[in-house]
This record gives structure tokens, C-alpha cells and sequence, in this order.
């Protein structure tokens, strides 16, 4: 990625005149002005200028289609179809970066995918100035892990250690009733969120269910979310090229090319 300071209005006017197209572009992220970065439309990469003042991320605003490197074609994502199986978890290997993440923080790697398609946090088109999914799903993961283990010490002080059961008169039941309360809160929100993103992939590429026609999304979600998000990280991502990141917004290095689902169109 490079920057520049050349004003982008006359640039657009002026291969505008010459017949170039035109495609609308959502910003992946929040960018100042003449900033530029790749992004992919037809399977060809091409080089996005930010318009003067910037955009937020989810803000779509129009740029020339010139592909880059001489048209040299990209990876682009498969067309009415998935890239590989929902059990292929390991294909990349039983040590690889998303596949961990799905196992031990799926709602972080969701972010990951969230962001590369420009949605927000429930699965639905990003506005500009919308937090970062990323960030909000890994806060709602630290948060119930630290509720979990909050409230396992509480109900543990509740317990005879003579008997092994809830001490009498005490308030075992109504914390094991919040507690339940708040899993079944976490666990419906979690399946609700998976599916509504792979429900985008799948409209957006053209991707017809296979089985439980009508509600494939969410039996995927609710039998399997690991499986299920791992797919998505894999359907989104060229890991063949670009190494997976833990902690980074998309899952990948900057230098990943932004993967267009809907995101871009020639007008």
C-alpha cells in the first residue's frame, strides 16, 4: 500500500471522459483522503484512490476501473459454490491461525469474516462509522468467559462440601437461573449472528443450500458453529497466498487484496 496527495476529483473526471468505468467501492476501513489501497472486481485487482477528505468504513464512493499489473487476473471468490467442505477444518493444516480461532474464540474469527465483507456486528450491511465487528465480538467473548468464570466461583460458594449440593436457604438457584439465562442469551445470539452472515456469502455468491433446504444456515449454525465460521474464513480468504492473522481486523495482513461480495460494481 503507498499514499499520495494528487487531488482524486479531476483524476475520476478525466478517465470518465476517456470511457473507463466506473465501479462503486465500500471503504473497508476508516481512510484519509488520497489514500490508496486494492481492491478486486471482475477478478482483477485495481488500484482505489480515497477521495479528498477521506471516507468511513462501509461508505461507498466511485473510482475508475484500470486493473493493475496489466490485468493479471486475481483469486477471485467461487461462484455458486463453496471452496471446500463445512469439515475441511484442517486443510490448511491442524496448526493454522483461523482454525484455532474458530475452536477457541469463534465470534473473534466471525469479526474477521464480518470485515472483509463489510458487515457490521449482526450480520448486516455496515454504515459508515459503524464499529469494527472485530472488536465488538471479541469484546461480547471476553465478557462471557469472564461472566462464566465470575459466576462458576459464586455458585461454587454456595455448595456443602459435606454433600455436594446447594447449601439450603441459600441463593444457589436464582444465580444458576441468571447464569443459565445469560448462556442461553450468549448461545442465541451467537447462532443468530452465523447465520446471518453465511447467509450474505451465500446470496452474494449465488450459493444454493444443499440440505434443510429453507434453513441450512441455521442447522450449520446450531449443530456446528465452529465448522461453520472456519468455512467462512476460508471461503473469504486466499490463505494460499496470505498467511492468517490472530489479531488483526480482517485476519490478514494489510496487503491482502480487499475480496469484493457485492462491495463493487461497473456503472
Amino acid at each position: 500500500m503507498s499514499t499520495t496527495k494528487q487531488d482524486y476529483e479531476p483524476m475520476a473526471v478525466a478517465v470518465a471522459d476517456k470511457g473507463v468505468p466506473m465501479v462503486e467501492v465500500s471503504a473497508p476501513s476508516d481512510l484519509p483522503g488520497g489514500y490508496v489501497f486494492d481492491a478486486v472486481a471482475n477478478g482483477q485487482t485495481f488500484s482505489v484512490t480515497v477521495p479528498a477528505g477521506g471516507v468511513s468504513r462501509g461508505q461507498t464512493f466511485s473510482a475508475p476501473f484500470v486493473p493493475g499489473g496489466g490485468g493479471v487476473s486475481a483469486s477471485a471468490v467461487p461462484e455458486g459454490r463453496w471452496k471446500d467442505g463445512l469439515c475441511d477444518c484442517c486443510m490448511f493444516g491442524c496448526c493454522h491461525p483461523a482454525l484455532w480461532m474458530g475452536i477457541c474464540c469463534r465470534l473473534a474469527l466471525l469479526g474477521q469474516v464480518q470485515n472483509r465483507l463489510r458487515l457490521n456486528w449482526l450480520g448486516e450491511r455496515a454504515n459508515p462509522g459503524d464499529q469494527s465487528p472485530f472488536k465488538v465480538l471479541l469484546g461480547i467473548s471476553i465478557f462471557a468467559m469472564v461472566w462464566s468464570q465470575l459466576f462458576s466461583s459464586l455458585l461454587k460458594g454456595y455448595i456443602d462440601p459435606s454433600t455436594g449440593l446447594p447449601i439450603e436457604g441459600s441463593p444457589y438457584w436464582a444465580i444458576y437461573a441468571v447464569n443459565l439465562a445469560f448462556s442461553c442469551a450468549v448461545g442465541i445470539f451467537s447462532i443468530y449472528v452465523i447465520l446471518k452472515t453465511r447467509q450474505h456469502i451465500r446470496e452474494s455468491s449465488g450459493i444454493p443450500e444443499e440440505s434443510c433446504q429453507g434453513c441450512e444456515d441455521c442447522c450449520c449454525a446450531f449443530w456446528c458453529g465452529c465448522c461453520t465460521v472456519t468455512q467462512m474464513a476460508r471461503q473469504t480468504a486466499e490463505y494460499e497466498t496470505y498467511v492468517a492473522q490472530c489479531c488483526s481486523e480482517t485476519g490478514l495482513p494489510v496487503s491482502a487484496p480487499q475480496l469484493q461480495f457485492g462491495g463493487a460494481h461497473i456503472v
